[in-house]
């Protein structure tokens, strides 16, 4: 062999030694960072089970830093992530480990059918909870769930067949009957809203005090007022915390013209929430309406201070002002609320009784035109609501058109008959106009409801 290619033999093997040093090398570098992810994910194991979900998530980070294509690690970084309540978070890990190939697919579709339920994804939410069914066909909870996401996305029917399956799977389960309940609300089906949440206190749901408010709450839309009160009063006392009994039991004390009882439920609801200006409105409304006009002042006060921008709290202090013929302070506590809200019938009407009561009759007469527009508008858009025809019927008295007074007031009355103002007004009404026949009727109901008004009535009628 010559020593030319003797020279080249041997530089050939060198150079494939060196080749296969450095080969050897690179291999050694790609393998070092997956098992150093191996043992950070380890390290984030251990975390997870002592439920430490922060250090776990940190430890799971570093290991999908290092290497990114690490199924495991995001999902149980995605887990950690829903045990942190991070579910934005978790709903990418677990993305991430299903685009991976992560194994088991079904516990990842689990975790991540939560995760964006409470990230109110519903549709991502229900293609998840579709996939444990149909694998898991008996899985109570996730049933549930599903009838979670169908009510949250108005589709009250369907979250009812999901329910029923849950009790098809589970008779006992006596929290699904509460939440047949509130779907049940949703649809207006009054009387299975009732049964389902009865039947949820029967069972013990841990729900018992909004199962109680659903029960009323079904009374009170079918009229059935004295079974409705009952179930408020043992709402809030099994829940003190559920703002809106307050509202709604007071409500109907004040329709059934049982007013002090009606200030005792608001301010009992001040309690558990003492700086609610609402809870306020409320009481000094009450208090007008009981002829305790400084006390309604007081709240009204109370209110403007909770609720500064509210114009409802000065329409309030405005009408506490007039009947107690305070009606320079009157007139400016109703500007305040007009600037507020201009086209308000009912200030409207408190502030032109105001002008009416201090001779100013010209300027009167056109608040009064704001008032009745005002209030025309306000019993179209609450055609429930029986104080806004009352007002209206104030409103039309001052406005001196007394035919629309009366068929206000009829209105008022027909929605609340126990409503004692109303009927003093509409009796006064058709005294005025020489229906002395109607008048005695309106009389005659009004002492069974209030007797001192009554009197009130005759009286006037007799000085006429």
């Amino acid at each position: 062999m010559d020593r030319k290619k003797f020279t080249g033999i041997i530089i050939c093997v060198l150079f494939l030694t060196v080749f296969f040093a450095l080969f050897s090398e690179g291999q050694a570098q790609s393998k070092k960072p997956v098992g150093q992810a191996k043992k950070l994910s380890e390290q984030g194991d251990r975390f997870f089970g002592q439920k430490d979900y922060r250090n776990a998530v940190n430890k799971y980070a570093e290991a999908t830093a290092i290497s990114p294509n690490f199924p495991y690690a995001h999902f149980w970084k995605g887990y950690a992530h829903y045990y942190l309540n991070e579910h934005d978070q978790a709903v990418k890990d677990l993305d991430k480990a299903l685009e991976q190939g992560y194994k088991p697919v079904l516990e990842l579709y689990k975790t991540r059918g939560y995760s964006n339920y409470q990230l109110k994804n519903y549709d991502a939410a229900l293609k998840d909870v579709r996939q444990v069914l149909e694998a898991e066909p008996t899985n109570v909870s996730f049933y549930s769930l599903l009838g979670n996401i169908y009510y949250a996305q108005g589709s009250y029917q369907d979250s009812i067949n999901a329910y029923k399956k849950v009790l098809e799977l589970e008779l006992n389960n006596a929290d699904v009957n509460y939440f047949m309940a509130l779907s049940y609300a949703g649809l207006g089906d009054y009387a299975q809203q009732g049964l389902s949440a009865a039947e949820a206190i029967k069972k013990n749901t841990k729900f018992v005090g909004e199962s109680y408010y659903l029960t009323a709450d079904a009374f009170r839309r079918t009229k059935k007022l004295d079974e409705a009160i009952e179930a408020y009063e043992r709402a809030i006392n099994v829940k003190p915390e559920l703002y809106e009994v307050y509202n709604r039991l007071a409500d109907i004390y004040r329709n059934e013209n049982r007013l002090d009882e009606a200030i005792a439920t608001a301010k009992k609801g001040l309690t558990s929430y003492p700086n609610d200006g609402n809870l306020y409105l409320n009481i000094s409304r009450y208090y007008s309406l009981a002829d305790r006009h400084a006390e309604a002042i007081g709240a009204a006060k109370q209110a403007i201070q909770f609720l500064p921008n509210e114009y409802k709290a000065y329409t309030n202090l405005c009408r506490a002002y007039n009947d107690l013929k305070l009606y320079q302070p009157a007139i400016e506590a109703c500007l305040k609320a007009l600037q507020l809200n201009p086209a308000d019938g009912e200030t409207n009407f408190y502030l032109a009784r105001a002008y009416d009561l201090t001779n100013r009759r010209d300027t009167a007469t056109l608040q009064y035109k704001k008032a009745v527009d005002g209030l025309v508008d306000y019993t179209n858009k609450n055609p429930e609501y029986s104080d806004g025809y009352y007002l209206l019927g104030n409103a039309y008295v001052g406005a001196e058109q007394r035919d629309k007074a009366i068929e206000a007031y009829k209105k008022s009355l027909a929605l609340s008959p126990k409503f004692a103002k109303a009927r003093y007004n509409l009796g006064y009404m058709y005294f005025l106009t020489n229906d002395m026949k109607s008048a005695r009727e309106q009389y005659n109901a009004l002492l069974q409801i209030d007797a001192d008004l009554a009197a009130k009535l005759k009286q006037a009628m007799e000085k006429k």
